[in-house]
C-alpha cells in the first residue's frame, strides 16, 4: 500500500514538474512571437510614414532629388568598400600567421635534419664496424645483449627522427599551398577595392556637382534662411509623424529613456563644435550641435535604445533616429552611411552609421540633437565635461 502511494506521488511530482516545464516554453514563445510581431508592426508604420513622405519630394527639385539618389548610393557604395577593406585586413592577418607558422616548421625542420644527420653519422662511425664485429665475436653474451639492445634503441629513435621530418615536411607542403591561396584571395580584394574606391569616388565629384546645381537653384529662387526653415519643418513633422507611431504601439519592452543618467552620456563622435545648440546660422537658430570629423569616422549610439528612423531628410541627409522611450529621442544626421535599420535595438557606444557630408553639406560633420517629447533640448548638459 505504502509503495503504491509512494509512486503515486512520484507520477504526480512528474506530471506537475512537465506542466511548469510546458508553460514555461510556451512563453519564451510568446515573448519571441510579440517581439517579431512588434517589429513587422513598428516597420509597416514607419514604411508608410516614408511613402507619405516620398510624396511630399515630388514637389521637391529635380536636383534635390537627384542629390538625394547620389547619397544613397554613395552610402551603399561606401557600405561595401568598408566590408571590402575589413575582408583585406583579415587576410593580411591570415597570410601572416601563416607566414610566421611556416617560418616555425623552416626552423623545425632545420632541426630535425640536423638531428637525424648526427644520428647517421655516428652510427657509421662507430656503430656498424662495432655491430658487425660483436656479432661475430660471441665470447662476452651480456656486453653483446646490451650493444644489441642500445643498437635497437637508436634506430628506433633515427625511425622517430624520420617521421617526425616527413610530418614537417607535409605540414609545410599545406601551408605553402595555403599561402598561395591567400595571396591570390588577397590580389582580388585588392583589386575590388581598387574598383570600389574608384567607384565612390566618382559618385563624389557627381554629387559634388549636384550639391553646386542645387545651392544655384536656392540662390535663385529664394534665400537661404527660407531653405533652412523648410528642412527644420521637415524634421519637426518627421518627429512628431514617428512619435504619434511609437505612441500607438504598446512595447512589450519599454525603454527607460535618459532621466536618470543625465550628465553621463558620451558624445557620438569626438570633435570641434562647429555649432553649438542655440546658436545662429544664416538667421535660423540651430535645435543641435555640429561636430567635425574625417569622413567616414564611425559615430556611436549614446545609449541604448531602438531605431525609428533610418533614410535620407531634406537638409539632413542620412539620418538616423533612435528612441530611448518615455519621450526621449537622438537624432544623427548628415551622415555618409548608415549601419542600423527600422526596429533595430542598439547599445550605448555601439557603431550606427559613419561620419560624412550628406544633404548638400559641403565638409564632413556629424548634425546631433536630443529631444524630449518632440522638443530639442540642449545637449550639453547631459553629457560628461
Amino acid at each position: 500500500m505504502i509503495k503504491s502511494i509512494f509512486a503515486l506521488l512520484i507520477s504526480c511530482s512528474s506530471l506537475i514538474a512537465y506542466a511548469q516545464q510546458s508553460n514555461l516554453q510556451p512563453t519564451e514563445r510568446q515573448q519571441k512571437d510579440q517581439a517579431q510581431k512588434e517589429l513587422t508592426q513598428l516597420q509597416s508604420n514607419i514604411k508608410k510614414l516614408q511613402t507619405t513622405l516620398s510624396s511630399k519630394r515630388t514637389q521637391q527639385s529635380s536636383a534635390l532629388k537627384k542629390l538625394r539618389s547620389s547619397e544613397k548610393r554613395i552610402a551603399t557604395a561606401s557600405k561595401i568598400l568598408k566590408s571590402t577593406t575589413g575582408q583585406l585586413k583579415k587576410k593580411e592577418r591570415e597570410l601572416k600567421l601563416l607566414r610566421s607558422k611556416q617560418k616555425t616548421l623552416e626552423v623545425d625542420k632545420l632541426k630535425q635534419k640536423n638531428a637525424l644527420a648526427e644520428q647517421l653519422r655516428s652510427a657509421y662511425m662507430n656503430g656498424q664496424q662495432e655491430y658487425l664485429k660483436l656479432l661475430l665475436n660471441q665470447q662476452n653474451p651480456d656486453e653483446l645483449g646490451r650493444t644489441l639492445v642500445y643498437y635497437d634503441y637508436m634506430n628506433k629513435a633515427r625511425g622517430k627522427q624520420v617521421r617526425a621530418l616527413q610530418e614537417t615536411l607535409a605540414e609545410l607542403k599545406i601551408i605553402d599551398l595555403s599561402i598561395q591561396s591567400e595571396i591570390q584571395k588577397l590580389n582580388i580584394l585588392k583589386q575590388a577595392k581598387q574598383s570600389e574606391t574608384k567607384q565612390l569616388t566618382s559618385l563624389k565629384n557627381k554629387r559634388q556637382k549636384l550639391v553646386n546645381q542645387l545651392s544655384k537653384e536656392i540662390a535663385s529662387k529664394s534665400d537661404e534662411l527660407t531653405e533652412l526653415e523648410i528642412n527644420a519643418q521637415e524634421l519637426q513633422q518627421l518627429i512628431d509623424s514617428v512619435r504619434e507611431t511609437i505612441e500607438e504601439m504598446d512595447f512589450s519592452q519599454p525603454l527607460e529613456g535618459l532621466k536618470k543618467i543625465k550628465g553621463k552620456l558620451k558624445w557620438p563622435t569626438n570633435g570641434k563644435r562647429l555649432r553649438n545648440y542655440g546658436s545662429v546660422n544664416n538667421g535660423q537658430r540651430s535645435n543641435g550641435v555640429l561636430i567635425s570629423g574625417s569622413e567616414g569616422k564611425e559615430i556611436s549610439a549614446v545609449h541604448h535604445g531602438r531605431v525609428v528612423y533610418a533614410d535620407w531628410l531634406r537638409g539632413f541627409g542620412l539620418l538616423l533616429i533612435v528612441d530611448h522611450g518615455k519621450g526621449y529621442m537622438s537624432l544623427y544626421g548628415y551622415n555618409q552611411a548608415l549601419y542600423k535599420e527600422v526596429g533595430d535595438w542598439v547599445e550605448a557606444r555601439e557603431a550606427i552609421a559613419t561620419l560624412g557630408q550628406s544633404g548638400g553639406q559641403n565638409r564632413p560633420a556629424l548634425y546631433f540633437e536630443l529631444r524630449h517629447q518632440g522638443k530639442p533640448i540642449n545637449p550639453r548638459r547631459w553629457f560628461r565635461r
